[in-house]
């Protein structure tokens, strides 16, 4: 099986086809892609693609072509799963005390700045917040742009800040630190 973890950062997955922007000490992809070019990759290669808070680095206005890149590159009936941080459930959990302001500031659109309580010093390089994400837009992108059995699997993930995969039948995903704020979306590339 051909998997592809697309926009790891640094969270490299074994077994996956790693792919980022950028090549550091700390990101550190199979592939590095441009982002204004074609992914590097023949249709219908992959079976099962991974977007761990991928989306929200992509400019609205570019979201759907690129999703409709991954559905090129996955093969008919592949498997999706995108993850990211969800806005409105960020400040409903800080509206009842159980975030701090810093982490809404942290899942807003906003530029190179990490508000993570503890982690302020950090510098997120290209890890820009281009438009604020939740979990509607993102599965209403998802139906526009047509995957098929789009499914909230949110609840089903154990939430874990410290988590490191998540198995789902044959697939096992990298999901890295699924928390209260996140989204977790399930669907199939119908094409």
């Amino acid at each position: 099986m051909k998997l592809l973890n697309a926009g790891c950062g640094t969270h490299y997955a074994i077994g996956w086809v790693n792919t980022d922007l950028i090549f550091t000490d700390t990101t550190k992809p199979d592939v590095v892609v441009d982002p204004n070019k074609p992914y590097p990759f023949e249709d219908n290669t992959f079976d099962a693609v991974f977007l761990g808070h991928v989306l929200e680095h992509i400019p609205w206005p570019q979201v759907q072509a690129f999703l409709n890149e991954m559905r090129r590159i996955a093969k008919p009936g592949a498997e999706f799963l995108v993850t990211g941080p969800d806005v409105y459930k960020t400040i409903i959990r800080w509206a009842t005390n159980q975030e701090p302001w810093t982490m809404v500031l942290s899942v807003l659109e906003h530029q190179d700045i990490n508000y993570q309580p503890g982690r302020e010093h950090e510098w997120w390089d290209g890890a820009t917040h281009h438009w604020n994400c939740h979990n509607a837009r993102v599965w209403s992108v998802l139906d526009i742009v047509g995957f098929s059995n789009i499914t909230d699997v949110f609840d089903i993930i154990p939430k874990s800040p410290d988590m490191r995969g998540w198995q789902d039948g044959r697939i096992a995903w990298p999901v890295v630190g699924h928390w209260h704020w996140h989204f977790a979306i399930k669907c199939i590339n119908n094409k």
